[in-house]
């Protein structure tokens, strides 16, 4: 087979990869384009939020803006900075995690509120598993709530003035060796699991597990009615969801990659190499043509 048809199927198949890639939904954990069990995609169009990827966004934000951080990766000095200026000013950060980096935001805002990074088991209130575990006392401030769902989530340690929004159940305990039963020794509830603390003019609020508003889970018990209830107790108005600090898959790699790609054709100098790309492929044989003449 001549070279010319390998590149043409190669090209073909390549274009048809790259479809797929583009359309297929993304697959990776809290990723608010994520349809699956795992994503965070109905919170999103619940709430109407907007996906952020730059922390610079937060420097015009008023309020009446919330923003939701799942810190799975590390925050930048420069980041970290811009989260504290956000909240002094009157923000609303909404830190949800169990077993990532959000403790090194809670160190920078020197609150009294910090993520055990241990596991909280419930063998008694939970749904179907004690991985599942089910919290039921509330803040008098969060009316209206009466349990909602963790799924592998943590705890939290709340001192000074901080203040607890929601604890797990007096039968909960923290699974210090993974055995999933309680041993003498291991914490017993109850356990803070949602806490907030006035921070300059706006609040922070810490959640122990970010899996409480996936797809599968936001409709679980009260999850859903619950992270409302704590965005109008704050007076919030618009929702930005951080979309930088979570892992990414290898499909969300690829999409980055043919973002990246669209970004530049789209771009003036990339329409421009585009087109003289395509007029010397489309010219060649004219001028392989024109050779042959010269050369006869």
């Amino acid at each position: 087979m001549k070279i010319k048809n390998w590149l043409i199927i190669l090209s073909a198949n390549l274009l048809i990869a790259a479809m797929l890639i583009w359309f297929y939904p993304s697959t990776g954990d809290f990723r608010c384009d994520n349809p699956f069990w795992n994503g965070y995609l109905n919170l999103a169009e619940v709430l109407r939020a907007e996906t952020i990827t730059d922390m610079t966004r937060l420097t015009s934000a008023s309020k009446s803006v919330a923003l939701i951080l799942v810190p799975y990766t590390p925050l930048e000095d420069s980041e970290l900075a811009s989260i504290e200026g956000f909240v002094r000013k009157g923000g609303v950060l909404i830190i949800m995690d169990d077993y990532g980096y959000g403790n090194t935001v809670l160190e920078k805002l020197n609150v009294g509120i910090r993520f055990t990074g241990k596991p909280i088991l419930d063998p008694l209130f939970n749904y179907k598993s004690p991985t599942l575990p089910k919290c039921i006392k509330f803040s008098e401030k969060i009316e209206g709530v009466e349990s909602i769902v963790l799924n592998h989530g943590s705890t939290l340690n709340v001192s000074g003035g901080a203040e607890v929004l929601a604890w797990s159940s007096s039968f909960s305990f923290l699974d210090l060796d993974g055995d999933s039963d309680w041993d003498p020794g291991e914490p017993h509830g109850p356990f803070p699991v949602a806490a907030r603390v006035r921070l300059g003019g706006g609040w922070l609020i810490a959640v122990s597990d970010p899996s409480i508003a996936i797809n599968s889970m936001l409709s679980m018990d009260d999850n859903m009615s619950f992270i409302r209830k704590v965005l109008e107790l704050h007076g919030v108005v618009e929702v930005l969801i951080d979309q930088s600090h979570i892992p990414m898959s290898r499909l969300d790699e690829a999409k980055e990659v043919l973002q990246t790609i669209y970004s530049y054709a789209s771009s003036p100098v990339g329409a421009i190499a585009i087109l003289t790309l395509t007029l010397i492929v489309c010219l060649k044989p004219l001028w392989a043509e024109e050779v042959k003449k010269w050369t006869r």
